[in-house]
């Protein structure tokens, strides 16, 4: 099984992105939901161990940053990924946010 992580960092402040929420979605089925911490990270353990297969990590910036007050125009940053149904395989896959765009890549 594999596991997964993901960080959310505001590249327009440069500062961690506390309190958004993140679904993780297997084929269409809400697998869990987490939300940042105060460094705006999601450890593999609140996810769980995942099997291979098509994920969507889905992440709700656009709550976010009406919190914060800042007008955006994305109101989700989704990554799809297909992860491997190999043993101790693990993926990091942060999302760099703005409110103008976003990015991804695999972490470590």
């Amino acid at each position: 099984m594999s596991t997964l992580s993901t960080h959310i960092l505001d590249v327009a402040s440069g500062k961690p992105a506390q309190g958004v929420v993140v679904r993780l979605i297997r084929e269409g089925d809400l697998v869990a939901s987490a939300t940042t911490d105060a460094q705006g990270r999601i450890p593999a353990a609140a996810f769980g161990e995942c099997e291979g297969g098509c994920y969507q990590l889905v992440a709700e910036i656009g709550d976010w940053f009406a919190r914060h007050q800042r007008d955006t125009l994305y109101t989700q940053a989704q990554i799809d990924a297909v992860l491997s149904s190999k043993a101790d395989e693990h993926y990091h896959l942060p999302f760099l946010i703005a409110p103008g765009g976003w990015s991804t890549y695999r972490g470590s």
